[in-house]
């Protein structure tokens, strides 16, 4: 122990002497004047944080790392084993350097589409499940039910176990091949009409759907009137101002009525004239017209007088429009949409035009009658009770007897225009079937001429995807097979 603190003493004291000796002071005030740079270097390093890295840069960084680091494994191997590679992954082979290039630039472009599939997968269950999210409890319920998942659960724990089920049932599959559908969808969609009617044809796709064309036809001629014709009035041009147009009004009634008293004499001439004929000139007259020539002698003489009214009719109206300016003749003529210069042929387009609108209003007639026969036959199979509620219904007097209110409730139809709705109704089914019994190419000329749109834009998307997937013949109608898959 005395040996011990003799040698520590002996220790101390070299140490001070060292301490005190000039060559220790001096390198002790060296390291004194170093210590602030130090110190100011640190606090500089603190002032300065480390650069943050976003993780795009971060991504991309790893990516050029594995990039690099594929092409020195690539170059390592041979030019057999490198043209092996780019012929299985469908590359063009040549030389080494450019078969490496493309063998990088491929496998970058797949691994793309795995990060973009599972960004797409992502995305989908997250919708999915903040639809689920946004449902209310009693609806999770009730869902969780139709799934066969039980038991009183927390709603967090019911979407968690809705989204396993929807998972397994591959309902994310679903959902991709969804957006890859919507994608094209758009795609076709925003296709102009011209050139959806060019891809349809390329295709071999029918362009035109039958049952829209003629729905858009039926449409067409209802906006032009083509079911309710309008009386035929022969159209007179009316020149100057509204006194003189008056005058000259009060003036033609004056020469109409003395034009009626000289008809009424020439139709009582007629009559008589037809009167006296033997049976056999009737016929003979009836057949010269192309009429049917039968029946009782007063039939035929009425028959031979309606065709002559109509014949001075003709000839009477054809006199006036003779006595017609041509500029004022162009005029009616391109109201009946006549583009003929000529007076003669301008004459004829108006007499035809005027000769059709009174055939097709003379049809229209027979049909008001055929609806009326039919209300008439549907209102005697009523009881003398209900035909009284009817006529109270409609403001109309009840009567005494069945007859008098029948033919106050088809009076009533006819003012009121109930009779022309059944006749529209009656008039566009006809022509339907008309339209129906056409080619398409006929339905188009049509369309083209009444300047409707035959296409079908939203249905022949369809038709393309269907296409693609593979489910429609090229024959097959792809309006047809929408609507089809849309029922």
């Amino acid at each position: 122990l005395v040996h011990s603190s003799s040698r520590c003493f002996e220790i101390m004291v070299k140490r001070k002497a060292v301490a005190t000796s000039p060559v220790f002071k001096q390198a002790r005030k060296a390291k004194r004047a170093e210590e602030p740079k130090k110190v100011e270097d640190n606090d500089n390093d603190e002032e300065m944080p480390e650069e943050e890295v976003s993780p795009e840069e971060k991504a991309t960084q790893l990516e050029e790392e594995k990039v690099a680091s594929r092409k020195k494994e690539l170059k390592a191997l041979g030019v057999a084993d490198i043209k092996e590679m780019a012929s299985k992954a469908c590359l063009q082979t040549g030389k080494k350097e450019d078969m490496i290039q493309a063998i990088l630039e491929h496998e970058a472009s797949e691994r793309e589409a795995v990060k973009a599939r599972e960004a797409q997968i992502r995305a989908v269950v997250v919708q999915k499940k903040e639809e689920l999210e946004a449902r209310s409890a009693p609806e999770l319920k009730e869902l969780c039910a139709v799934q066969g998942i039980t038991g009183t659960l927390p709603k967090q724990t019911r979407v968690e176990k809705l989204l396993q089920q929807w998972q397994q049932d591959g309902g994310v599959d679903k959902a991709l091949e969804q957006m890859v559908r919507d994608k094209q969808e758009a795609a076709l969609v925003a296709l102009d009409k011209a050139e959806l009617l060019k891809q349809c044809k390329k295709r071999n796709l029918k362009p035109f759907v039958k049952e829209v064309m003629v729905d858009r036809l039926l449409k067409a001629e209802l906006r032009a009137g083509h079911f309710a014709p309008k009386k035929v009035e022969e159209e007179k041009p009316v020149n100057g101002d509204l006194v003189e147009a008056l005058l000259s009004s009060e003036a033609q009634r004056k020469k109409d009525a003395e034009l009626k008293k000289q008809q009424d004499e020439a139709d009582s001439s007629k009559r008589k004239e037809l009167r006296v004929m033997s049976v056999e000139a009737l016929k003979k007259a009836l057949i010269s017209k192309s009429l049917e020539a039968s029946g009782r002698k007063d039939d035929m003489v009425e028959m031979l007088f309606q065709a002559w009214k109509q014949e001075q009719a003709l000839a009477s109206r054809k006199a006036e429009l003779k006595a017609l300016s041509k500029d004022d003749l162009k005029i009616l003529a391109a109201r009946n949409g006549s583009t003929a210069s000529a007076k003669e042929a301008m004459i004829e387009a108006v007499l035809q035009q005027e000769a059709k609108q009174r055939q097709m209003q003379k049809d229209y007639d027979a049909k008001v009658i055929l609806v009326l026969v039919k209300k008439r036959e549907e209102l005697d199979d009523k009881t003398n009770h209900e035909l009284k509620e009817r006529c109270a219904s409609r403001g109309l007097k009840a009567g005494s007897c069945k007859e008098d209110r029948v033919e106050r409730l088809l009076e009533n139809m006819r003012t009121t225009h109930e009779a022309d709705k059944d006749v529209l109704e009656l008039s566009m089914a006809e022509r339907r079937q008309e339209f129906l019994a056409m080619d398409e190419t006929q339905l188009e000329k049509l369309c083209t001429e009444l300047s409707v749109d035959p296409l079908v834009k939203e249905e022949w998307w369809s038709g393309f995807l269907l296409r693609a997937e593979g489910s429609l013949e090229s024959d097959q109608d792809p309006g047809a097979h929408a609507r089809q898959r849309a029922n």
